[in-house]
């Protein structure tokens, strides 16, 4: 009857305007559907990796449940589903003597699906390269003597090298749809010469992109717990030799980064490789690295190398701008016993910067590296080949961020030279709230996805 923010479905219905952003959108319209709801609502969440929306109308909200919380049964949220006689047609392929060349390819689904662990203990036991996605960045430590480091968006060049040489004669995709990001436009060079198999709990994104060769819908993690365990594997134990051959036609190519050398600079305002390499040095392996959209992810995909499993957060498929500020936050509440970074930029802090109120209002410690350029950087550098008044539009001159934060709360400082990094990430962690570190960067370093823009440039033209 046009009550004051009415979201019945009489009005703005709440269920209607989240049902197209959601998964599942639903109300809890008795107190006696709340239990059922609520845990539908979880396993949804964990099973199908997509929000639910629960409507919670006031009657609700005040009454009395007699239902006791009961955590949901593991089995629930990573069922171990394993298709047999598909995984056996994996062992008899990665048997087989012609193809020796084997190369995992990891997206987030290893993670999600617990199968780090196992993953690792089948690449080991068989000397099997892997790479990853940057959102599969780090399942596999980047320092390993078998990790590619990441194929597609911000890739390095041992990866890109790897899948792209024509010398790959399986690819096992685990966990990943192959999403345009992944697969560097969509190149038909990172085709395997014999066999492309993709593996996932769901069928969905297998052959979303390509036809796949073999298709295994199973719990990844019982998939890689049998491999790993296999009792007769001449084939997979005979192709090391050809595996080690093709790491070190890679690595004799150069570093695995395109441009190491600026992670050396001492140029002013910084270069973002030093600034990067900075911070890496200053926090220990367990830290959490949480990175926001824009130009300062592909620094961090270059130059921030993952050394211990899960500890690498980034929104790279939607790319929302701000993401990582909350997402921080709750990551250091489910794991208070890391080291926490957000990294972000000048212009995703106008965005959800609000949320360092958040953090220091709970007293969440953790480091906010504030990638400044002045500028929404991956916007100027399209925006500064159009001309002057495009480019103005991109600045964002004239901000305190150190006393942004100071007046929500948190602390921080200011730092325009790379010698002083390491001493503010110091201060940073030892302070019992949030820390902000306003680094200033120069904008006019082109980011180091030189091979993403070559291949989009081909893309657009021929496709």
């Amino acid at each position: 009857m046009g009550g004051f923010q009415d979201a019945s479905g009489a009005a703005l219905d709440d269920l209607d305007v989240l049902r197209p952003v959601t998964g599942m959108s639903l109300s809890l319209s008795s107190r006696r559907v709340v239990p059922q709801h609520l845990r539908r609502a979880i396993t949804h969440v964990m099973t199908e990796r997509t929000p639910a929306h629960l409507s919670v109308p006031l009657d609700v909200q005040r009454a009395e449940l007699d239902a006791e919380p009961r955590r949901l049964p593991e089995s629930l949220l990573h069922p171990r589903t394993i298709d047999e006689q598909a995984l056996q047609k994996l062992v008899t392929l990665l048997e087989d003597p012609d193809n020796r060349r084997i190369v995992v390819l990891a997206g987030p689904g290893v993670q999600q699906s617990g199968a780090t662990d196992t993953l690792r203990a089948f690449v080991e036991r068989f000397d099997v390269p892997v790479a990853t996605t940057l959102s599969g960045k780090g399942t596999l430590p980047e320092t390993h003597p078998l990790a590619l480091g990441v194929f597609g968006y911000g890739g390095t060049r041992w990866a890109i090298d790897a899948i792209r040489s024509g010398d790959v004669d399986v690819l096992v995709v685990v966990g990943s749809g192959l999403s345009q990001r992944d697969t560097l436009q969509w190149d038909p060079a990172m085709l395997p010469s014999r066999a492309l198999v993709q593996i996932d709990s769901r069928p969905a994104p297998i052959s979303r992109t390509w036809p796949c060769d073999l298709a295994v819908v199973s719990n990844p993690a019982e998939v890689f717990q049998r491999l790993a365990t296999v009792r007769d594997a001449p084939g997979l134990a005979a192709g090391r030799d050809a595996r080690h051959a093709l790491l070190q036609r890679v690595r004799a190519g150069g570093d695995a980064r395109y441009r190491p050398e600026d992670t050396r600079s001492d140029a002013i305002p910084m270069h973002p490789a030093r600034v990067v390499a900075e911070l890496r040095a200053a926090f220990p392996d367990d830290a959490v690295l949480c990175v926001d959209s824009g130009a300062h992810r592909a620094w961090f995909a270059e130059y921030w190398n993952i050394r211990q499993p899960g500890t690498h957060f980034s929104l790279t498929n939607l790319g929302p701008m701000g993401g990582a500020i909350p997402l921080g936050i709750g990551a250091k509440l489910a794991r208070p016993g890391q080291p926490m970074l957000i990294a972000t930029g000048d212009g995703c802090l106008l965005m959800h910067g609000m949320e360092l109120h958040t953090a220091s209002r709970e007293r969440i410690p953790v480091v906010v590296a504030v990638m400044n350029n002045r500028a929404y950087g991956n916007i100027w550098y399209r925006a500064s080949k159009i001309g002057p008044g495009a480019e103005r539009l991109t600045d964002i001159p004239g901000i305190d961020w150190v006393g942004f934060a100071r007046s929500v709360g948190a602390d921080g400082e200011r730092v325009e030279q790379p010698g002083q990094i390491a001493a503010a990430v110091a201060r940073g962690l030892a302070a019992s709230g949030p820390y902000l570190i306003d680094l200033v960067i120069d904008k006019t370093y082109p980011t180091p996805a030189g091979v993403w823009r070559e291949r989009q440039q081909e893309w657009e033209d021929n496709d």
